[in-house]
């Protein structure tokens, strides 16, 4: 068994990425939940009004349940978005095979975490999606799969029906946390030169990787 390091923020930032198949067997040690639970808490947030809340679902059964809720969700979302592209597309049908794997073994990871805040509350997301990415970026720190879904939310009620989630605040997000089965790696992105202008829009320099 791979003894698992601290990385660099830097490393990790360039390797962290969708790990949807993680080893049930093996559980998430709650020194390490609570170390990257602590890094999401301090993440940026409008007004330092930290609305972001955490339900850490731990139990097998609420995990099983909301697996359920997920896999009902996902799965036919998946396959309609997409299923036919899929069939052209070898990197498309790889993902796709890889999203549906996490449908049907959502409610196996040892843990799931949920980012919730109060509905109605205007720019949330401004909140919530730092603390995610602080999260994410702990987790591959500690040698820890994580990966970022948001398709519950089509079934979002029943999944708060579980978890006793009140009407007034909404989930913003799935996230399974376990050892990945899987390498970490850089991901495909555009370069530099593609997605950044200088002084003005469309000014690009060509020296850029």
């Amino acid at each position: 068994m791979a003894v698992e390091r601290n990385v660099d923020v830097f490393e990790a930032i360039r390797t962290t990425r969708a790990m949807r198949r993680l080893d049930p067997a093996r559980e998430v040690p709650d020194e390490d939940l609570q170390l990257v639970l602590d890094a999401a808490r301090r993440a940026p947030s409008g007004g330092n009004s930290q609305p972001v809340r955490w339900v850490v679902v731990r139990d097998a059964e609420l995990r099983r349940q909301v697996g359920e809720v997920y896999r009902a969700v996902a799965r036919p979302s998946l396959q309609e978005t997409y299923g036919a592209l899929a069939e052209s597309d070898p990197g498309v049908a790889r993902m796709l095979a890889s999203a549906l794997h996490l449908a049907d073994h959502m409610g196996e990871a040892p843990v799931l975490l949920i980012p919730c805040a109060p509905s109605g509350q205007v720019r949330v997301e401004g909140s919530v999606y730092p603390a995610i990415q602080n999260l994410m970026l702990a987790a591959r720190a500690r040698g820890l799969g994580t990966t970022l879904t948001s398709l519950h939310r089509g079934g979002e009620a029943a999944v708060k029906a579980v978890l006793g989630i009140p009407e007034d605040v909404d989930t913003f997000a799935i996230i399974p946390v376990g050892y990945p089965l899987g390498r970490w790696g850089e991901t495909k992105r555009k370069p530099l030169r593609a997605i950044t202008y200088w002084d003005r829009w469309g000014s690009v320099r060509e020296d850029l990787p």
